[in-house]
């Protein structure tokens, strides 16, 4: 991977305590543009209409049965809940970025518009339009797929009219599996959500013909099917049949009207995913085909004058001239500050700032290291002494 020196520091050492002199080495890392992260590759043509005429099959049998209403267009789907969900015990302040919107614009090829009149968008070489949004872990995706600790949760209640499982789970970018893992919700007013995706043999139970509640477990996030990596595709459609109208949950200057989702996120949802410790540098480096995991090197605890130390910030939507302000602190006291300036407009980005090693004459005992970014303050804590046994977050 690159490494691009894409950041401007300024350090200001105040003499209280060890670790107060300004990282040995700077700042390194890299932006990700949204090209570069995980989303939807290729489904061909043929593949969707199989899943069209799939559903179309359930709900004739379902609606015969008595377990499919009639849709009632009185009562249309709105207050979407956000279709992710940490489990219990993640720790970290987030876990996604989004890779794409819907493209709103029909002509093709590479007239691009989302709902905010950008171009966060694709079109697909079979002709159609990008029509869904792209949910990217971030960072560390395989590891969070791998720990399974990141759920596809439904975002309105429905019927599921189909459910596809079997397929595996690990594609990346030219080394696609055959089919997706994926779950369909019909709403009352007739409008069915696509959830693709999904990690093999993480489906819910619940059978077709089944109903769900709005923020029900579908399944877990991961890279079945035309995927690049680990990543939700979530679609809205006006109908379960072929040539559906695609919606676009969010409401902007190029979408009019009221958006269907409950709270509806900003445009650019900038904030800091992870703060960390390690003991290396991190690498995202991993093979295709049959991707392995990342390797963070994470690490919570530093002997003074022997292990390298180094902080780093996980980013979302970092934008250009952004500001951050890192602070080393034990208690109350500040040994160190400085601040950071992106220079570019990235969907991810992460930055690291080292020690090498820890002074010797940082004292011992439990260190924060803060950041301030986009108006939140951001906390990570860590060990510093010879003796302290501290266990690092998931994935160290």
């Amino acid at each position: 991977m690159s490494i691009r020196l894409c950041s401007i520091a300024l350090f200001t050492a105040l003499p209280a305590l060890a670790a107060d002199r300004p990282p040995s080495t700077p700042a390194g890392g890299e932006g990700f543009t949204r090209e570069s992260l995980a989303h939807d590759h290729e489904m061909p043509a043929f593949m969707r209409a199989n899943i069209e005429l799939g559903i179309a099959e359930n709900v004739a049998r379902l609606t015969r049965e008595g377990l499919l209403a009639a849709p009632d267009t009185s009562v249309l789907v709105s207050n979407l809940q956000w279709p992710l969900r940490a489990r219990a015990g993640y720790a970290d302040p987030d876990y996604h970025g989004i890779s794409n919107f819907v493209d709103l614009d029909p002509a093709f090829p590479n007239q691009l518009l989302d709902y905010q009149c950008g171009t966060r968008s694709y079109d697909l070489s079979s002709g159609y339009n990008h029509p869904g949004i792209d949910y990217f872990l971030w960072p560390f995706a395989w590891r969070m797929m791998d720990a399974e600790v990141i759920e596809v949760v439904a975002a309105a209640p429905g019927t599921i009219i189909q459910k596809i499982d079997g397929w595996n789970d690990r594609s990346c970018t030219n080394n696609y599996s055959d089919s997706w893992n994926a779950v369909y919700v019909q709403h009352g007013d007739g409008t069915v959500a696509w959830y693709g995706h999904m990690k093999l043999g993480s489906l819910t139970a619940k059978p077709i013909g089944a109903s769900v509640a709005a923020g029900e477990y579908l399944g877990l996030v991961a890279s079945s099917g035309f995927s690049t990596g680990p990543h939700l595709h979530f679609e809205l459609r006006s109908s379960n049949g072929a040539g559906a109208t695609i919606f676009e949950p969010h409401s902007g200057t190029c979408r009019a009207g009221a958006s269907l989702w409950a709270n509806q996120r900003p445009y650019w949802d900038s904030g800091i995913n992870k703060l960390a410790t390690h003991s290396a540098p991190p690498s995202f480096a991993v093979s295709c085909p049959n991707p392995g995991q990342e390797t963070p090197n994470l690490s919570n605890r530093f002997r003074p004058g022997i292990d390298n130390f180094h902080v780093a910030a996980y980013y979302r939507d970092q934008l250009n001239g952004a500001q951050t302000t890192f602070r080393l602190r034990r208690g109350n006291t500040v040994t160190s500050t400085w601040q950071h300036t992106n220079n570019g407009d990235y969907a991810a980005a992460y930055w690291y700032w080292s020690w090498t090693p820890l002074p010797a004459s940082t004292m011992p005992g439990v260190w924060i290291v803060e950041a301030t970014f986009n108006g939140r303050t951001y906390y990570h804590e860590y060990m510093v002494g010879d003796d302290i046994i501290f266990a690092s977050s998931f994935g160290g």
